[in-house]
């Protein structure tokens, strides 16, 4: 993984963990929660925030374009911050795994049941990116965090998010 403006060398062999994992080592400063924004910037990839009252007509999610000098990824700022965050990272995802550039992202492409295979792979690399496996661990271990929210909170996720994670790792039935 580079840190150029260029998309990664060999995105077939990339799986979600592996890539997240790769961009954590190269641009995270290891404090919770990460910032899929700073990450995205040191990736040289422009994030706009559209939506709001600016932009009432924005009625999607989050959108990756790869096709100009340098990619862009859109969120919907209208949304909750942890959901902008989830789609930062998301649309991050399309990025680090070597998609094309994403089609305009509604709510369905975020679900685990979506069936296209990329958003499938971007939703995973969100996951891994924003709840790193080690770090979910250690807080586990400490018993300083209690339930599901509290790690939320940590993470800056939603509990739906942490629980699928936890889910994932054998943390949680």
């Amino acid at each position: 993984m580079t840190s150029s403006a260029t998309t990664p060398s060999s995105p077939a062999a990339l799986t979600p963990a592996r890539a997240a994992a790769a961009v954590l080592a190269r641009h995270w400063d290891g404090k919770l929660p990460v910032d899929p924004r700073r990450i995205a910037a040191a990736l040289g990839i422009r994030v706009v925030p559209r939506g709001g009252s600016g932009d009432p007509d924005y009625a999607y999610n989050g959108y990756f374009d790869n096709t100009g000098k340098q990619p862009v990824i859109e969120y919907n700022q209208s949304e909750a911050v942890v959901r902008q965050r989830f789609t930062i990272a998301h649309e991050l995802g399309h990025y680090a795994l070597g998609h094309a550039s994403s089609p305009r992202d509604t709510p369905a492409n975020f679900s685990t049941r979506v069936a296209d295979g990329s958003e499938r792979l971007a939703n995973r690399f969100a996951a891994e990116l924003l709840i790193p496996a080690k770090e979910l661990r250690i807080l586990l271990q400490t018993g300083k965090l209690r339930n599901v929210a509290e790690f939320a909170d940590a993470f800056w996720t939603s509990q739906l998010a942490i629980t699928y994670r936890m889910q994932g790792l054998g943390l949680i039935p």
